[in-house]
């Protein structure tokens, strides 16, 4: 690198003594224009670090390093080129020492850091870094600066209330580039203002890492700014992140007050006039006499320089956090609020809802509603929204769950009429003479074409052919026993057709048109009707072959409860019925006048069009996981617009087990239905709940913690 032949400036030159890290162009206001031309015309991959950076001028010196302007003519830039003195550039440990500094420096990569562009030798064979050139001044002459303009004028205290918020806006980047380095494991070991750079643009710059050292390790000689550095540390020198805690929280003190901290080292003489002792509360004093420090930034700053390093902010950033809570006037771990202080805290937090509230009983006693809208932090508009999302979470939750519980209710209403007019009939049936026009067909009739009634017709939704004109009889094995009439055929496929058509929006009873084929219809809830009497006779409608050997026979017929146990509707297990659907069946014990016990009346209907706005919800919006719990454990499952029977251990599409989702259930239960947060396959979920009173079962929704966050819950017509 090209060098002047005139002798760098010494301390008493009216060059400014410079931290020996970086170029402050701000700070001198020299600016260079000059464009070399002719540099740009030579081969970029063919120069060295002597050629590549041309020399401008000298900026600066200190007592070890001194700083240069180049130009870079390969990317045709102004930076700053640092180098030894001359008394340092041949001394081995100095060389090291200038090394390792700069290749540490290069290693750290963060924006309040100044980047290194290259280390090499120059013509005579010295080592020099390039670095970023900054514009901009040092923490300590911004910090003179202000005081004085201070001097000038009258500063209120809401002025400097604001300025001060300023400055620790400032003071959080530099905790965020500390807090970075001690991510890496480095203490920086000598953070002080003159190595803190202020850019024209808000940026700030941590400089001078000669002190930086890993954690743990003691350095042999003492390194740093013993003004800056805790009382442990000058006595046994161990490198803990708490040495820049401590630095930080004398920086803190002067970013306050505008005077200079002291720890009880000496100080410069010109420094005197302004020295406040950090460890004695009495003696905290802003510049101005007229200002007054604020007891919980006075709270914060003690605890930062506590002499006994337990009693100190054990992180960079329990600090920033702290000094963040008091620019948004909250409270602090170093000086917490009273009661009285907590109360008007909730207040001011809730201030919209008190100021509502408000407005509504001033209405209500003149006739006249104000309002009054307030603008809330952003991490109160942060909660507001999440809890927003989680009550339309529930508002869906509970939209699905009315609905399901609405065909519930449907179903146990047309259970309840089929009972009733089964026990109607048969009442009167028992002074009838039997009807010449009744005929009954038994399984083995609809098994065989020939011998099953007129009128069979396929349906898509059901194995066998149908017969919506005849039911299907059978018998018990002991035939002996059981009385051969016990209802007429047309009368109970009228009674059927009642309660096929019963509909809870219209009460539609029995209409002119053939309703009895609605049963064939997709909006039907209800697959078949049946009766078994307590003589063991069943009657099935529509009449149809059923195929006793298949598993949905053995469900459907062969979980009757004790109807004088449980004199009121009992819902089975759901379970897999024909032609890929789904089964469930409801059942009411029947009794006569006199009390006897006459059947079973039992509806089995349709699961897939029972839950169709669970199914139809989670097919439009299918990042939600919907579980129906049934009151005897059983869980359904909806996925992907289908229903899915989940067993004991968790499936193949990655869903819960049945134990899990009743342990989710049982804790909303326990907890009022309030929604909860939880871990499920090793995500988190929000979960909320409907419970539904006809079944005492429940509706569980479930939806991912990061879908959560940016879903809208699509509004979904049932």
């Amino acid at each position: 690198m090209k060098k002047k032949n005139a002798e760098l400036p010494s301390r008493g030159d009216t060059t400014r003594e410079i931290d020996a890290t970086v170029v402050l162009a701000g700070a001198l206001g020299h600016r260079e224009e000059t464009t070399l031309s002719e540099s740009r015309s030579e081969s970029m991959h063919s120069l060295d670090f002597s050629e590549r950076f041309q020399y401008i001028c000298d900026f600066g010196a200190g007592g070890v390093g001194r700083v240069g302007k180049a130009r870079d003519l390969v990317f045709d830039r102004v930076i700053a080129v640092k180098s030894l003195n001359e008394n340092f550039q041949d001394n081995a440990e100095a060389i090291r020492s200038f090394i390792e500094e700069c290749r540490l420096n290069a290693k750290l990569d963060h924006p309040s850091i100044v980047p290194v562009y290259d280390l090499g030798k120059d013509r005579d064979g010295h080592w020099n870094v390039a670095m970023k050139f900054i514009n901009g001044s040092s923490l300590k002459r911004f910090i003179n600066t202000i005081r004085a303009a201070y001097d000038k004028k009258k500063v209120s205290a809401a002025q400097e209330r604001h300025a001060l918020i300023s400055r620790l806006e400032y003071f959080l980047k530099i905790c965020a580039v500390v807090e970075y380095c001690h991510s890496l494991k480095i203490v920086h070991g000598d953070i002080k203002p003159d190595n803190i750079l202020m850019g024209n643009f808000g940026e700030v710059y941590l400089m001078d890492w000669g002190c930086a050292r890993p954690f743990g390790t003691v350095p042999e000689t003492l390194s740093g700014t013993p003004n800056y550095l805790p009382p442990e540390f000058l006595m046994n020198k161990v490198v803990t992140p708490l040495v820049d805690v401590y630095s930080l929280g004398m920086l803190l003190f002067e970013m306050t007050t505008l005077r200079r901290g002291d720890n009880g080292c000496p100080v410069p003489a010109g420094d005197s006039a302004t020295c406040c002792d950090v460890h004695n509360e009495r003696s905290y004093r802003h510049y101005l006499p007229d200002l007054k420090i604020s007891q919980r930034i006075r709270a914060i700053i003690l605890k930062a320089v506590n002499p006994d390093a337990a009693g100190r902010y054990q992180s960079v950033s329990e600090l920033a956090a702290d000094v963040r809570h008091f620019i948004y006037d909250e409270e602090v771990s170093a000086a917490p609020d009273n009661l009285f202080r907590k109360f008007f805290r909730v207040i001011y937090r809730n201030r919209v809802k008190t100021i509502l509230i408000t407005g509504l009983l001033f209405a209500l006693l003149c006739g006249e509603l104000f309002y009054s809208y307030y603008r809330t932090s952003r991490e109160n508009e942060r909660r507001n929204l999440s809890t927003m999302r989680q009550l339309k979470l529930q508002g869906y939750t509970d939209i699905l769950g009315t609905a399901v519980e609405k065909n519930i209710f449907q179903s146990q209403a047309q259970l309840l009429i089929f009972a009733d007019n089964l026990i109607e009939d048969m009442q009167e049936c028992a002074h009838e003479p039997l009807s010449s026009a009744s005929k009954f067909y038994s399984n083995e009739d609809y098994k065989n074409p020939e011998t099953s009634p007129p009128g069979m017709m396929k349906s898509a939704l059901y194995p066998n052919p149908v017969n919506l004109a005849y039911m299907m009889r059978m018998l018990p094995e002991k035939t002996s026993e059981v009385k051969q009439r016990l209802l007429d055929a047309r009368p109970f496929v009228e009674i059927c057709n009642k309660v096929i058509s019963y509909d809870l929006t219209s009460h539609r009873i029995n209409e002119a048109q053939a309703l009895h084929r609605e049963l064939l219809g997709e909006k039907s809830m209800i697959q078949r009707m049946f009766v078994q009497w307590a003589n063991g006779v069943r009657y099935i409608y529509p009449g149809t072959y059923d195929d006793p050997a298949t598993p949905a026979f053995h469900k459907c017929w062969n979980t009757f409860v004790d109807p004088g146990v449980n004199r009121r509707i009992v819902w089975t297990a759901p379970y897999k019925g024909g032609l890929d659907s789904h089964r469930i069946c409801c059942r009411y014990p029947m009794f006569a006048r006199n009390g006897s016990f006459l059947g079973i009346a039992g509806l089995e209907l349709r699961l897939e069009r029972l839950l169709a706005p669970v199914v139809k919800a989670n097919a439009a919006d299918p990042v939600h996981k919907l579980y129906l719990l049934g009151r005897n454990g059983n869980v359904v499952a909806v996925h992907d617009g289908k229903i899915i029977l989940l067993s004991e251990r968790s499936g193949d599409r990655g869903e819960p087990a049945n134990e899990e989702i009743r342990r989710l259930a049982g804790e909303l239960y326990e907890n009022n239905m309030a929604q909860i947060e939880r871990t499920v396959c090793g995500r988190n979920y929000f979960i909320s709940g409907y419970f539904i009173k006809t079944t005492e079962g429940m509706l569980l929704q479930m939806i991912d913690e990061d879908a959560m966050e940016h879903h809208d819950h699509k509004d979904i017509t049932l």
